[in-house]
């Protein structure tokens, strides 16, 4: 019996890191307006007009996500490309408390990951409500070219979450 409750307990915290970070939903889509909308979209050119016009880059929704890590979840490399050109915080923290590198390491999206790291986002940060890292995420889905990458580019190696 102490097995099986051992199994339940890590199948439950593989799922977390799944699950973990909250995307958003087709309904917030629907209800989003502005570099929200446009990012959810993938709607570069409107990126462009409300940035012109003086939009807020980093305005969280419900959830602390901006725009850039709308863009992430919804796999938008252009848009991402024009939020972080137009000056986006690579660094700012969603309601869980992940940034845009541990969205992308979570996903699997290399490019995107990529894109963030040679911008200026830190590899090196504590994230989620573990303050795990984006490599500590990677490495527990098995997700090896974002390990690699991490790894690459600085990622701590001794880290230890709080789970």
């Amino acid at each position: 019996m102490r097995q099986l409750g051992f199994f339940i307990g890590i199948y439950f915290l593989l799922m977390g890191f799944v699950s973990a970070q909250t995307a958003p939903s087709p309904e917030e889509i629907q209800n989003y307006q502005g570099l929200h909308a446009a990012a959810a979209t993938g709607n570069v050119t409107a990126i462009q007009s409300l940035v012109k016009a003086g939009a807020k880059l980093n305005t969280p929704d419900s959830f602390g996500r901006t725009a850039l890590m709308i863009a992430t979840h919804r796999n938008h490399l252009s848009v991402g490309k024009a939020l972080i050109k137009a000056g986006a915080d690579l660094n700012a923290l969603d309601s869980e408390r992940y940034d845009v590198i541990t969205i992308a390491a979570v996903a699997n999206n290399l490019t995107m990951m990529k894109l963030a790291i040679s911008s200026g986002g830190n590899t090196k940060r504590m994230t989620s409500p573990y303050d795990g890292t984006a490599l500590i995420a990677a490495a527990h889905l098995g997700h090896v070219e974002i390990v690699r990458e991490l790894i690459r580019t600085g990622a701590p190696l001794d880290h230890i979450n709080n789970l």
